[in-house]
């Protein structure tokens, strides 16, 4: 080869540099775009976790409130009455009525949750079950009463202000069907 090459003899071309440069810029482009998705595993989550919500409700409705362990879903009308009345329950009605411990507890520390806990029993085929809560009058050895089925462990409850989890179970009451709904935020 002789050292007098002309300017016509290059290598690289500039059809040869625009492709080059165009895949180099597409491949940098997608790095860009998708290396914060590798992250989002870690980042912290918006929303309550669907798992809190459900093991709410599964809890409620297979442990806490049921008639018997092996009739999940069917409720006792003297643990529910004891579950929802008052803010903390009726401890008393819960004693008699021989319900499980810690159906008087805070719903949220007795799930081991650190959030907002909203649980509603409710008609089936009810639009806003937030608001509308069924009102239930069960027979207990200590009288009739009239419970609201409606608990939460913070009031007011606002289930607007996102990050909400929401779980629901069928459940019957003196055979009644209703739907057990809990929200956690």
């Amino acid at each position: 080869m002789s050292a007098d090459r002309r300017a016509d003899d290059r290598a690289q071309t500039p059809i040869d540099f625009a492709v080059g440069a165009s895949v180099f810029l597409l491949t940098l482009g997608f790095v860009i775009a998708f290396v914060p998705t590798v992250f989002d595993p870690f980042a912290g989550a918006a929303t309550a976790s669907p798992a809190l919500s459900d093991r709410v409700a599964a809890g409620l409705v297979g442990d806490l409130l049921v008639a018997s362990p092996t009739e999940p879903a069917v409720l006792s009308p003297a643990c529910t009455a004891a579950y929802f009345e008052g803010d903390g329950g009726n401890a008393t009605l819960a004693d008699a009525a021989g319900c499980p411990a810690g159906v008087t507890n805070d719903t949220a520390a007795e799930f081991g949750i650190d959030d907002d806990v909203l649980v509603v029993v409710h008609p089936m085929d009810e639009a806003d079950p937030v608001d509308n809560a069924s009102t239930v009058s069960f027979d207990t050895e200590s009288g009739t009463r009239a419970v609201e089925l409606r608990r939460s462990t913070s009031d007011p409850v606002r289930v607007d202000r996102g990050g909400v989890s929401v779980s629901q179970r069928l459940v019957s009451i003196d055979g009644t069907q209703y739907r057990l709904t809990v929200w956690v935020w």
